[in-house]
């Protein structure tokens, strides 16, 4: 199985592709843009896209989801991804371990909802913060 695994960045993505049969991975960097990521899931056919969970993820998810890959977000409060029990983080090996705990079938992972709800649950949190500030302005 041939994974692609995603470290998201603001301006660069460090991604390894993994293979899972033989462990041979090969690390690269694309720019987060959505046609960068896109041309890379097309160019590495990868049958699963790993990555971790952030504000950014959800476009992402979409892209892969559109091109028919399998995802999986990866949670990232886990223990596996507290610093103190990590002696090396680099973008580079969060890649790579996105990809062997997916592999194994060992990554807490997070449920991604549709683009539609994630809009939805965005418009409701902008309103709650418009009433907020409304009120803070009334009290003041």
């Amino acid at each position: 199985m041939n994974i692609l695994a995603l470290d998201l960045g603001k301006f660069k993505t460090v991604f390894c592709d993994y293979n899972s049969s033989n462990g041979e991975h090969e690390f690269g960097k694309v720019k987060t843009t959505p046609k960068e990521v896109h041309d890379l899931i097309v160019s590495r056919e990868p049958d699963r896209v790993v990555l971790e969970v952030c504000s950014i993820a959800g476009w992402v998810v979409d892209i892969a989801r559109a091109l028919g890959k399998e995802t999986e977000a990866a949670r990232t409060m886990h223990d596996a991804w507290r610093w103190k029990n990590v002696k090396k983080k680099t973008d580079r090996q969060d890649a790579l371990k996105l990809a062997k705990l997916s592999t194994m079938r060992q990554l807490a992972t997070v449920h991604m909802p549709k683009k539609d709800v994630r809009e939805k649950r965005a418009l409701i949190k902008y309103r709650q913060r418009l009433v907020k500030y409304r009120t803070s302005i009334k009290n003041g």
